[in-house]
């Protein structure tokens, strides 16, 4: 076998591997649909599954990890959690770096196997201000990427609509001790330190209306904007997740055009030599 057959043959080789592997790369964005001065969220953890993972279940009390997040907005323990078994090949990270205020959005990008240890999309942030308001989905198999590993593309989906925000039932809703209140000047100070409210000791509920109970409301304070059950304000729920198949860079296909020229003149020189 001469030099550029066997060049060839290995390329060919490469390029099969990179062509027809499972793997493939995704692009998650957030964007906050709330209008000025309305609600925001903390950066969202996001989970690509299996199947196996369920973040919580209404009607009965909170996690510990549930509520690190729905408090504080603190996901670590929820990774946690979610990352312990290995085995399973579960892939998870952040979007976002800081609060994802009104109008704006967060993006990142993850690496999966396109396959079904990865097919299923799972997401937990926590709604500022609050004591313990949070979104996510607590049907694991709700977001499949099946499509999306087989077709590539993108598809998009609401989230935090009318009644699919939820209540941790884990503090006592109070202004006072909410998370994010320095970012809407006109409430009392940010918390000084993490799980400082009093305990509600009480489960995870749909919230029905938003804010009414809150202790130490400000006088005057206007929370129309915090609304998130209204149609009108938030036709499209408070934030809306774009998951994208990252497209396959055009130097593959620059360098299989390369490759099987090499074997058309691989085969023109045998030709030559017969």
């Amino acid at each position: 076998m001469n030099r550029i057959k066997l060049f060839s043959t290995i390329g060919l080789l490469g390029l099969f591997a990179i062509t027809n592997a499972q793997a493939v790369q995704v692009k998650v964005t957030i964007k906050n649909n709330s209008a000025a001065n309305g609600l925001a969220i903390t950066p969202v953890w996001v989970g690509f599954h299996n199947g196996g993972f369920d973040s919580y279940d209404s009607g009965i009390a909170a996690s510990s990890q549930l509520q690190s997040l729905a408090e504080d907005g603190n996901s670590s323990a929820l990774a946690a959690t979610f990352g312990a078994n290995g085995s399973l090949n579960r892939v998870q990270g952040s979007i976002g770096s800081a609060p994802i205020t009104a109008g704006t959005s967060a993006s990142a990008l993850f690496d999966l196997t396109g396959n079904l240890d990865n097919q299923y999309f799972s997401y937990a942030s926590m709604v500022l201000p609050s004591s313990d308001y949070f979104i996510a989905n607590g049907n694991p198999f709700a977001h499949s990427l099946e499509d999306l590993f087989n077709n590539g593309g993108s598809f998009s989906f609401n989230i935090g609509t009318n009644g699919n925000i939820n209540d941790a039932g884990t503090e006592i809703n109070d202004f006072t001790t909410s998370a994010g209140n320095g970012l809407f000047p006109g409430l009392p100070p940010m918390q000084g330190a993490p799980n400082t409210g009093a305990d509600e000791n009480g489960v995870v509920h749909n919230v029905v209306n938003p804010f009414s109970g809150f202790l130490n409301t400000p006088t005057g304070f206007d929370l129309t904007a915090f609304d998130f059950n209204s149609a009108s304000l938030y036709p499209n729920g408070l934030a809306t997740v774009t998951i994208s198949a990252v497209p396959v860079p055009s130097a593959v296909w620059f360098m299989a055009s390369g490759l099987i020229g090499l074997v058309s003149l691989s085969r023109k020189n045998k030709t030559n030599q017969i």
